[in-house]
Formats: C-alpha cells, sequence, structure tokens
C-alpha cells in the first residue's frame, strides 16, 4: 500500500542509518539495486519519524512500534506522562517499568483514569506468568496517592519484522492475534505479584509456529514485505516476537491524581527444567517446561560463572567479573537471581545489592521445611548466616 503524498517505506525509515552490505554494495535483483535500498540510502539525511506505538493496517494485521535492550525485551505505550512521543526517554516512560527498580514507574499520560490504555511487552519467547509491582511504588505515600491498576485485558499477537524496519527509537513489528482478549486482576498492593497468564502456553507457542509458517510468511505476503517489494530473494532476515498487548480496564483509585501507573513488569517463565549460562557467557539461561531455552538474568558488561542452583532450580548464584579489564583493581560481585524472572534479588535479601562480593559472599542454598534459603558469610565479621529467598508478596 503507498500514500500518495509518501510512501510507508518512507513513513517508517526517515532518519534510519542503513549499513550497507559488504563492500558497500547494495543488494542486487534481477541485475539492478533493489528500489528499497535505494529509496533508504536516499533518506538517510531525513528527519526520524516517531510512529505510533500501534498502527492498525489491513487484513487484521496490526503494527506494532517497540522500543528495547539488545532484543530480549521490547516496550511501547499509547501515552505518557508530560510526553507526547511515549517511545522517547522520559522520567515516566514505558522502560520505567522495565528497568528493575521499583521506584520508578511508567505512568499514562490520557486525561482521566487511564482506561483504554495500553502497555506493549515484546518478547522472544512465550512465558507462563507476568510479575507486577503495581502503582507508583518508591513509597507508600506515592502509591496512595497514585490511582493503581485493578483489572488489565490481556491479548497476544505474534509479530514478523523484516531486518531494518525500524525508526531510530522503535523497531516496527507487522502482527496478527493469536489468542483472544482475557483479563488480568492485579491485587492492591506494593510488594512484588505474580499473575498467571490465562492461556495454555504451548496452544500459544503452537501458534507462533503456525505464524511463522504461514503461507503470509512463507510467499512475504505481509505488509512490510509488500510495502518494502520484497519477495524474499533479498536474502533478508526475519525476526519474530510475541507482543502481549495489556490495556487497562479498571483502577484502584488514588487519594490525590489520577495517573494511574505501574513501577514494575516482567515476564516469567515457570520452572527451570535446567539452568545454564549462555555460550558468550553475558546471560543466564533456563530450559522451560515445554522445552524453550530462554535467556532470563543478562550482564553485557559481565562475564558470568554459575556458582550454584537451589529450590529445584528456581534460585541462581551468578558470579560476575568484568567483561572488559580497565585500570585497577576490579571486583568481583555477585547476582542472587530468581531464575523464571531473572530477576536479580540482591537488594531486597541484603539490603544493597552492591555489597555482594566486597562484604557479603553468598556460599549456597540451604532447605528448611520447603523454604529456600541463601547461606553467606560476612567478610567484614566473619560470620555466618542466612536470608529467605523471595520475590513475590506471598
Amino acid at each position: 500500500m503507498w500514500n500518495s503524498n509518501k510512501s510507508m517505506l518512507q513513513k517508517y525509515h526517515l532518519g534510519r542509518r542503513v549499513r550497507p552490505n559488504r563492500g558497500g554494495r547494495c543488494f542486487r535483483r534481477r541485475g539492478g539495486c533493489h528500489r528499497a535500498v535505494l529509496l533508504i540510502c536516499a533518506l538517510l539525511s531525513s528527519v526520524a519519524v516517531c510512529a505510533p506505538a500501534q498502527e492498525p493496517l489491513h487484513d487484521d494485521w496490526v503494527r506494532f512500534a517497540v522500543a528495547g535492550r539488545s532484543g530480549m525485551l521490547g516496550w511501547g505505550a499509547s501515552s505518557v506522562l508530560e510526553s507526547g512521543q511515549p517511545l522517547v526517554a522520559s522520567r515516566y516512560g514505558p522502560e520505567k517499568a522495565l528497568d528493575g527498580n521499583a521506584a520508578t514507574a511508567w505512568v499514562e499520560g490520557a486525561a482521566g483514569e487511564g482506561r483504554g490504555e495500553r502497555y506493549y511487552l515484546s518478547l522472544k519467547s512465550a512465558p507462563e506468568a507476568l510479575g507486577f509491582i503495581n502503582g507508583y511504588a518508591q513509597n507508600r505515600s506515592l502509591f496512595e496517592k497514585n490511582h493503581r491498576v485493578r483489572r488489565l485485558t490481556l491479548q497476544v499477537f505474534a509479530s514478523v519484522q523484516v531486518s531494518g524496519f525500524a525508526t531510530e527509537r522503535a523497531e516496527l513489528f507487522d502482527a496478527r492475534a493469536i489468542t483472544d482478549t482475557r483479563t488480568l486482576r492485579l491485587s492492591d498492593v506494593m510488594e512484588a505479584q505474580r499473575v498467571r497468564l490465562p492461556f495454555s502456553r504451548r496452544s500459544v507457542i503452537a501458534a507462533m509456529e503456525d505464524f511463522r509458517t504461514s503461507e503470509a510468511i512463507s510467499t512475504w505476503r505481509f505488509p512490510q514485505a509488500r510495502e518494502m517489494g520484497l519477495d524474499g530473494s533479498e536474502g533478508l532476515p526475519l525476526y519474530f516476537r510475541y507482543i502481549l498487548r495489556l490495556e487497562i480496564d479498571d483502577v484502584y483509585r488514588g487519594t490525590a491524581w489520577e495517573d494511574t501507573c505501574i513501577a514494575e513488569l516482567w515476564p516469567d517463565y515457570g520452572t527451570a527444567n535446567t539452568v545454564a549460562i549462555s555460550d558468550d557467557g553475558r546471560a543466564l539461561t533456563i530450559e522451560t517446561a515445554e522445552g524453550d531455552r530462554v535467556s532470563t538474568y543478562a550482564d553485557a558488561e559481565s562475564v558470568l560463572s554459575l556458582v550454584e542452583t537451589g529450590g529445584n532450580g528456581e534460585w541462581a548464584i551468578v558470579l560476575r567479573e568484568p567483561a572488559y579489564q580497565g585500570e585497577g583493581r576490579a571486583e568481583t560481585a555477585y547476582a542472587v537471581v530468581h531464575t523464571p524472572t531473572g530477576r536479580d534479588v540482591g537488594a531486597m535479601l541484603f539490603g544493597d545489592s552492591a555489597l555482594l562480593g566486597p562484604e557479603i559472599l553468598p556460599v549456597g542454598f540451604s532447605n528448611r521445611a520447603g523454604n529456600t534459603y541463601v547461606e553467606y558469610e560476612n567478610l567484614r565479621t566473619g560470620e555466618t548466616g542466612r536470608v529467605l529467598c523471595s520475590l513475590y508478596g506471598e
């Protein structure tokens, strides 16, 4: 579909820095440069256009714009408080719900209570549940003054992206729904809570496989490919993601302001059959009950080693060593990780995760009355102790 004023390709590629293939040549097709690549090259000096977080296309296709880190997680939102561009980093942006800091939050920016506002989560693998820290959880006063989510409407989409189909601020995925809409109910508490997804994960994984092998994908007749004039012969890779669309349906009312907030949000992949370090040493991976290999905890600045696991693989002690040696002595550090989510709970257990290594040495796990404890030694005092491993406020 081509717009008479501006092509769809131009709309989504303005300002995109495109790297040529080896030798600096354009992709060749039938003896000439492919028009999509030529058009991209012609647009390098243009100013980037911020795409909407969700745009309906045709034949039940929807286009999502998501930002992200290292291809592991992507995020987007329909609105952000004090911002007209919800994909641009801000103090209330959607990335704040994925920064591991409960003192920050995504805050929707619509008038009123935020009903109908949406959050988008992009994932490589299908989760079993979602973890939440509801509201603005920096302190009890801010939690009570702002709205919290009471109920969300969830729908899962399978999506595809042609390599390079992006703006400078977001990657663009064309998607189709693979589930109906379901309701998630959240508790009105500041503690972390686990909400199991109301779908069979096996059926969601099977639906993604059907999407990947569908005629629209195999014949390159999905919207991005059509807009770019591609037929698959160009050798461009395709990337597939699950996109979870979460829509605010009802809220717990705050005492002072009408802003609805989510402090933290994360995927939970359930029981870890096996736990290992990735081949590049930068991520902790688990194998889910369905046999998926999922990277949960990752640290691009460190080389990781697995010290020990506990609680039938639910917990792991991870040694972190600097990947890039600078001047002076490099301190080793540790993380205590909830493996199904990749959450480092060191700060929760010991008050400050920076203490793990220099002052607190986690040495292993123990089990007492069905509970898992991390055993540790205080390197300053020589004392030993144990702390109950926990993530969710159960």
